[in-house]
């Protein structure tokens, strides 16, 4: 069974995501520069709760079978669901994601930016709807208030390289490819450019593409082992969830600390039936931004 070493790798280079905001829904001034460096931790609540019962119903089950001098076995149903439970693991793994941002003010109510997390490169725009408060310039003076609400579009990629994968030599892969598209809404406060409330509901779409060798591996090893290691060609997931965070700081330095948390449904089939890789996701992080240049709007 090697090709299960392989799969396990795979999800577990490509499934889980970087959910942090690090910014709030006021949108830089045109050539204004915004450079944030941060790390996050990514924690899959619902899937390691999903573990330690599979965990603790098992362990009764054997105590029980010890106490009355019985045999144990797994049955076929406690077998899947602990599979099911060790793949949804290896699948979103808990982690900790450093992350570099760059964020440029292009027009008035317009900005876009890049951000490298180690495991993905993601750009993105965001755009103001609506402004309220203070008229204001690139920053906001003691006393002056702004409230905001913006939409941004981010797209991102993933890599699968790896130096473990780079050792294996079961199958070259070299066609894998994970792609998300995110959709957040930004609102927020700030208070004289020292304090920042925010929030940014967000929906993010991941799709991933199989190596098409190692989904042809998978396939043959069925009738030589008599075990159903098929992979599906393409896996898609969706997250549903929300950021809350707060800024301090004054113009050019602030440090911000947020949470997000929301739900991952996937469902993808595999090991021969459609397996429930979902559960509720938290990630709570931390960056120190720096910002500098442009003009007054």
């Amino acid at each position: 069974m090697r090709i299960l070493p392989w799969l396990f790798l795979t999800l577990l280079t490509g499934c889980a995501s970087t959910l942090s905001t690090q910014q709030t829904a006021r949108t830089l001034a045109p050539g204004q520069v915004q450079v944030t460096g941060g790390v996050g931790a990514f924690v899959p609540v619902g899937t390691i709760v999903r573990v330690v019962e599979e965990g603790r119903e098992q362990s009764r089950e054997a105590w029980d079978a010890i106490v009355n001098d019985r045999p144990y076995a797994l049955g076929e149903e406690a077998q899947q669901r602990i599979l099911t439970a060790g793949v949804a693991l290896m699948a979103s793994p808990p982690g900790v994601n450093p992350e570099l941002m760059l964020r440029v003010g292009v027009l008035d109510g317009l900005d876009v930016g890049v951000r490298y997390s180690g495991i993905s490169l993601r750009g993105d725009l965001k755009v103001r709807l609506a402004h309220g408060g203070d008229t204001v310039g690139r920053y906001l003076e003691p006393g002056q208030r702004s409230f905001d609400l913006a939409m941004g579009v981010g797209v991102s990629r993933h890599f699968f390289s790896s130096p473990v994968l780079d050792v294996l030599e079961v199958v070259e892969m070299n066609d894998f490819g994970r792609y998300d598209i995110e959709v957040p809404v930004y609102l927020s406060a700030d208070w004289g450019d020292i304090f920042k409330l925010y929030a940014a509901p967000k929906y993010i779409y991941s799709r991933t593409r199989m190596d098409a060798r190692l989904v042809n591996y998978a396939e043959q090893g069925k009738p030589v082992t008599g075990f159903d290691a098929s992979l599906p060609a393409t896996v898609g997931s969706h997250f549903v969830g929300s950021t809350l965070g707060i800024a301090v700081g004054y113009r050019y330095v602030h440090l911000f600390a947020e949470v997000t948390a929301g739900y991952f449904r996937t469902r993808p089939r595999l090991f021969g039936m459609e397996r429930d890789l979902g559960g509720v996701a938290v990630m709570p992080s931390v960056g120190l931004a720096i910002r500098g240049g442009g003009s007054d709007r």
